[in-house]
């Protein structure tokens, strides 16, 4: 039923959308380009989770390369098709080659290799207070990303009604053969609407006042993938603050999950996340501190506590979801990466602790400095092996501790050049992981760092 329900909102909109006149559009283009150059014993220009597992990793040097483009089609202040495109090329990795990423760098280039982000339109309906995305479109959550972070196929709709703002959404995640999980006699690999995942997303924010916002959401997550041992519902419900009083920001988040998946043997869901930050000015720059959990999973029970956010369903294992607001480049997914790799790449059975402060120098020059105390809820193999001595579990639950630094130089208002650098203190998590049961060896503390040339427009 509310499959159908949003089928109607969906088509009543974009109704709504075609029933104006035809006007001269205005044209807007925007845009990034970047340039990474590595020097890593971590990064190696993939994206996922990383295990640390190898005792000596060798030291990589590579480049790599990422341009979005953006146009915007603005018919009016109410009515505008927007699309964007990404390019990303690793140097010296193939030529001449056809529907990949992180082609066409080396000799020759001449790839085929332009991705889709979003293409949706954004109107508003005359005489109310919404707004109407519709197509494939940015979705972030109201909890830093820790959820979801991610371009999916989707209607959004939020009116802004005094000092409260209120959005529905759906979006569908998989169908038909996109949808891996099980045997392909379990779902259907050609029929659209019979193998599928959708999300439903309820999400509300009040201004008490102009220095306490408060916020709350309902995100349903359900998988019907014709199969009655692997469909699921995942229940996550949320709130969020945030309070002003100068010269200090807090805010943070809480997020109850409770699901189940069908069939005779059920597996029940009952994870949670939490997260605190403030912030606060400090001579030239802003200090940060920040705290974050997400439960884990100790035993390999038919029932689950682990936090969930949402992951990419065709590999499982990838997250679409994050938490940038570590600062971490190393231990966490960052901003800038292109080639993504992390220590904790999705969010859960995780508990970690950031300080960080940023600082302008100049009119145009920058220094940025983190650390970060990390370390794992349960004791399992999320992050790396079990120890190679065949002792039960690991020395300790702690991940290490990453510090990372910045400098930088707006060489032009929209060119930035800056230097980056990581390094993480492996904790007793990964005590004698290496070697051998005969020679048990702990894993070398991984590093990197880059150049980096940042150009938006």
């Amino acid at each position: 039923m509310k499959k159908k329900i949003f089928a109607v909102a969906a088509a009543g909109a974009l109704t709504a959308a075609t029933a104006v006149p035809a006007l001269a559009l205005e044209n807007e283009f925007h845009g990034m380009f970047r340039v990474n150059g590595f020097i890593s014993n971590f990064a190696d220009g993939a994206s996922g989770a990383t295990k640390i597992t190898a005792q000596d990793p060798k030291t990589r040097n590579f480049l790599e390369q990422r341009a979005r483009l953006l146009y915007m089609a603005k018919a009016n202040d109410d009515l505008k098709l927007i699309t964007h495109f990404e390019i990303d090329s690793t140097w010296g990795k193939s030529s001449y080659v056809v529907g990949r990423s992180n082609d066409g760098g080396a000799l020759g280039a001449d790839s085929v290799n332009i991705e889709t982000k979003n293409v949706y339109l954004d109107f508003n309906i005359p005489s109310t207070p919404l707004n109407v995305k519709v197509g494939i479109q940015p979705i972030s959550d109201s909890y830093k990303g820790v959820f979801i972070n991610a371009d999916a196929a989707a209607v959004l709709a939020a009116a802004k009604m005094g000092d409260a703002t209120v959005a529905l959404g759906f979006a569908r995640l998989d169908d038909a053969d996109t949808f891996t999980i099980g045997s392909a006699a379990n779902r259907s690999a050609t029929t659209p609407g019979k193998a599928t995942r959708d999300l439903y997303i309820v999400d509300g924010k009040y201004n008490i006042s102009k220095d306490l916002k408060v916020g709350g959401s309902y995100y349903a997550l359900l998988a019907d993938q014709n199969d009655t041992t692997l469909n699921f519902a995942l229940h996550t419900i949320g709130v969020n603050a945030e309070y002003k009083f100068d010269p200090v920001t807090i805010d943070g988040f809480l997020l109850y999950q409770r699901g189940r998946t069908s069939g005779t043997a059920k597996v029940d869901f009952g994870g949670w996340a939490a997260n605190a930050t403030a912030k606060m000015k400090v001579g030239p720059g802003t200090l940060k501190t920040s705290f974050l959990y997400a439960s884990g999973e100790q035993n390999a029970n038919p029932d689950n506590s682990s936090y969930m956010g949402v992951t990419n369903e065709t590999s499982g294992a990838n997250g679409e979801h994050s938490f940038y607001e570590s600062e971490m480049m190393i231990m966490f997914r960052n901003k800038y990466n292109i080639g993504d790799r992390a220590l904790v790449y999705n969010v859960q059975n995780v508990i970690g602790g950031f300080v960080g402060y940023n600082a302008n120098i100049t009119s145009k020059a920058f220094a940025i400095a983190n650390v970060g105390f990390v370390a794992a809820d349960k004791d399992n193999t999320t992050y790396g092996n079990a120890r190679v001595t065949g002792e039960a579990g690991h020395k300790s639950k702690y991940l290490g501790t990453e510090l990372n630094a910045e400098v930088g130089y707006k060489v032009f208002d929209n060119l930035t050049a800056s230097v980056q650098g990581a390094y993480v203190i492996l904790g007793d998590y990964f005590k004698d992981t290496a070697g051998t049961a005969a020679n048990p060896e702990d894993p070398r503390n991984p590093y990197l760092t880059r150049v980096m040339l940042n150009y938006a427009f």
